[in-house]
Formats: C-alpha cells, sequence, structure tokens
C-alpha cells in the first residue's frame, strides 16, 4: 500500500481543482501553471486506477469516486490546518490576525487607517489578503473576511460594517466651462462610468427627477477600485461609495457636481467563523473597524 502515500503537492491540486470546480482557479490560487495542476491530477488518477473528474469545456466536475476522495482529503486538510494554527497560536511571539477584503476596500478605507491601529497595538501582525466580492470566504485561511454584498454566508457570522451611498463624482480638471452642471440633466453631457450594470445611474436620475431617458452608453466596469481611478484620470463621471470616496473629496482630488446621493443596494458585512470571536486579537481589531466606522458616519453628520 505504500505506493498509495501520494505527496501533499499532488493532494492539495486535487483538493483544488475540486474545491473551485476548476484546474485554471485552481492554478491561480496555488501560483503554478494549469498544466502542473492537470498534471497532478492525473498522476493521483493513475495511482488509484480511477477518473476523479469528468472534464467539459473550461469546468470540471467531481465523479462519484473523486467526491468520495475529496471529503476525505478536505475534512484532513482542514485537520491539519486546525492543528498548525493552534500551535502557531501558542508558539508565536507576536499575535497575528489574517484579514480578507475587497481591493476597493482595502486600498481607499482599510489602508488609510491602519496605521492608528498599529499605533495602538503594535504587538499584532495583520495578514491581509485581496479577494474579489465573489470569491468564497475560506474558515481554513482567513479569520476575518469584509465583503461587499447583502446576503448572509450561510453558516458564518456576518455584520453590517457600514452601508454606502452612491454619489456623482469626478475629477475638477474633467468639467468643461462649455457644459457647465447646473442642473442634473447636464450630466448627460458627460461620460458616464458605470460599475456592474447601468442601474445604478438610472436609478440616480430618477431620483432627480430627470424626465428625459437616460442613454445606455458608456464604460461598464466591474470593480468599483477601478471605476474611481478612471474618474480621477479624466475618463469621466462616477457614482462613488461615499464612505470610500470622503477622502478624496476632501483633499479636492474629486468634486460632487451635485449633492443628490442614493443609497447602494448592499453594504460592507464583517464575516466570520463565530469560534474565532473569542480571540483577544480578532475582538481588538473587530472592535478598531467599527469604531473607524463610526467616527466616519459622524464625519458624513
Amino acid at each position: 500500500m505504500a505506493n498509495l502515500l501520494i505527496n501533499l503537492n499532488t493532494l492539495r491540486a486535487f483538493e483544488a481543482t475540486a474545491r473551485k470546480n476548476s484546474f485554471t482557479l485552481a492554478a491561480q490560487e496555488l501560483c503554478v501553471t494549469q498544466a502542473a495542476v492537470s498534471h497532478q491530477v492525473r498522476q493521483i488518477e493513475e495511482v488509484l486506477g480511477v477518473r476523479l473528474f469528468e472534464r467539459a469545456h473550461r469546468r470540471v466536475t467531481l465523479t462519484d469516486a473523486g467526491t468520495r476522495v475529496y471529503g476525505t482529503i478536505s475534512n484532513a486538510f482542514r485537520d491539519i490546518d486546525s492543528t498548525l494554527r493552534e500551535v502557531r497560536a501558542q508558539g508565536e511571539a507576536k499575535m497575528t490576525l489574517t484579514v480578507q477584503v475587497t481591493p476597493s476596500f482595502g486600498s481607499r478605507w482599510l489602508a488609510r487607517r491602519l496605521h492608528w491601529f498599529w499605533a495602538e497595538y503594535p504587538e499584532i501582525d495583520l495578514r491581509i489578503y485581496h479577494a474579489l466580492p465573489h470569491e468564497q470566504y475560506d474558515v481554513r485561511r482567513v479569520d476575518l473576511a469584509i465583503k461587499w454584498g447583502h446576503k448572509s454566508w450561510g453558516s458564518l457570522h456576518s455584520e453590517v460594517l457600514f452601508e454606502c451611498q452612491l454619489l456623482p463624482v469626478c475629477s475638477p480638471r474633467y468639467l468643461r466651462p462649455e457644459h457647465p452642471l447646473r442642473k442634473p440633466e447636464d450630466l448627460l453631457h458627460y461620460a458616464l462610468l458605470h460599475e456592474d450594470s447601468y442601474e445604478d445611474w438610472s436609478a440616480w436620475f430618477r431620483a432627480a427627477e430627470v424626465s428625459q431617458p437616460v442613454p445606455m452608453r458608456g464604460p461598464i466596469i466591474n470593480d468599483s477600485n477601478t471605476l474611481i481611478e478612471a474618474a480621477l484620470n479624466l475618463q469621466g463621471i462616477a457614482l462613488g461609495r461615499l464612505p470610500l470616496i470622503r477622502e478624496q473629496l476632501q483633499e479636492g482630488l474629486l468634486v460632487s457636481p451635485f449633492d443628490l446621493a442614493i443609497k447602494c443596494e448592499g453594504a460592507y458585512h464583517l464575516v466570520y467563523d463565530e469560534k474565532v470571536s473569542n480571540s483577544e486579537v480578532f475582538k481588538k481589531f473587530r472592535n478598531f473597524l467599527i469604531e473607524q466606522a463610526r467616527a466616519g458616519l459622524v464625519t458624513a453628520e
């Protein structure tokens, strides 16, 4: 039976592929090539003598045998990770907390406030990882996730950190004297930048009681960070999430031609496993985030 003891890297390639249903996504997570992951999975199949995946275009699905193997391996990795975390927590001189954030939240809100946290808690090491909003929160690798959305996350605990309003913003250098912005419909003389779809701008114009139809055109960008960078670089007028752009408004890098803001269909949530909530490190960082969020709301008022 010794020949069935497959090395951990190969098992990790199988586990990542099964979890993401994709060789490509597994390769991205493991920082290797797609060909390497595919080769490692085939090695396991050759050793076991069975197919673990049904391969289709850009997607793979587990066979019955693959499902059985995945259940055992994923549980084993979870147990290994849990034990290693416990040992590390006992042996590390410094306390650590692993946090997952979206790129826009990390760069436009969190990064501007971290120096206050470290000034108060220099003994705590934060490990911050970026992930897109739709990517899954993995309780095995992350202690806390800050996610955008308007839903629950299964068995994980979630609480609203703050909600957002959408406000029209652009670089002051983008505005043109020949097209002054005196009333909301004057915005139609400019390029409008859209996040995900045309719906946010349509909702804003409805709130502004603009009767003429909003033209369904202009770039659609699925990342709010890139959206604001485009506005800063004179590409058009965007609807920015107010808590994430407040500093740029105060610094004059962005201006808002109109004060009308509409509520976002979503909020930033703290998402975590209930077990981690007993950690003193977690409590300190959670309290810091909530205090900073409340301070922003007071500033806005």
